[in-house]
């Protein structure tokens, strides 16, 4: 058995090697999920219970000084990003929907905050 890669088709770009390969098939390669960690941290997603609506606040005060949490992202406090562009446009989103960008909510179970503990 030739453990060279077959020769390349004229659809095909050139082979590259796998240096991980071995290791992967034999159950021997490490992954991120393997890695025992000390102190993670958790993201708790809070999803709206209805299906169309708007949030018109949040009384985070007691959420905030439960021992553990470290902050809660709304859409008051999260990073504003621009629209991204679609695949269908050449860009890198394939989809519209940009969670925590508004305090409006189009369907159950949207994601109105993330608890991060």
């Amino acid at each position: 058995m030739s453990i060279a890669a077959p020769e390349p088709k004229a659809n095909m770009g050139q082979p590259i090697p796998r240096y991980d390969a071995v290791a992967k098939v034999t159950g021997k390669a490490e992954y991120a999920a393997d890695v025992a960690l000390i102190s993670p941290a958790y993201a708790y997603l809070v999803t709206s219970a209805i299906a169309k609506g708007r949030v018109d606040g949040f009384d985070l005060a007691a959420a905030q000084q439960v021992r553990g949490v470290f902050d809660i992202v709304t859409h008051e406090n999260a990073e504003k990003i621009k629209d991204a562009k679609l695949f269908s446009n050449g860009g890198y989103a394939s989809t519209t929907i940009q969670p925590l960008k508004s305090k409006e909510f189009a369907e159950e179970g949207q994601f109105i905050a993330v608890v991060l503990a």
